[in-house]
């Protein structure tokens, strides 16, 4: 059970990683293509990576966000839930004072 764990969070470390270098190459060869014109954009190369490129920024950028509203909810869902005063509602005959004799 441990090494399962301690697996998946290696597991989540490599996918972050690799999210985080796939945003950061695609921003960098963005930026250093950005003065790009060419005449044949359809069979171009560097036109076919740039689109892909902004695919990838595009895509890893919209699940950040939903990652982070996601956790914006969960946490004040937490806060409110932590400020909520919990009391037993257990009712029995002898908390009621109930004579049980005959």
């Amino acid at each position: 059970m441990k090494t399962t764990r301690m697996a998946n969070r290696i597991l989540a470390l490599v996918a972050i990683f690799a999210a985080v270098f796939v945003l950061l190459s695609s921003n960098h060869y963005l930026t250093s293509h950005a003065a790009h014109h060419c005449d044949d954009s359809d069979h171009c190369p560097v036109c076919s990576m740039m689109l892909q490129c902004e695919c990838a920024v595009r895509t890893i950028s919209s699940g950040l966000i939903t990652v982070a509203v996601v956790a914006l909810f969960v946490k004040a869902a937490m806060v409110v839930v932590s400020f909520y005063n919990y009391q037993s509602v257990q009712t029995t005959l002898v908390s009621q004072k109930v004579r049980l004799d005959n």
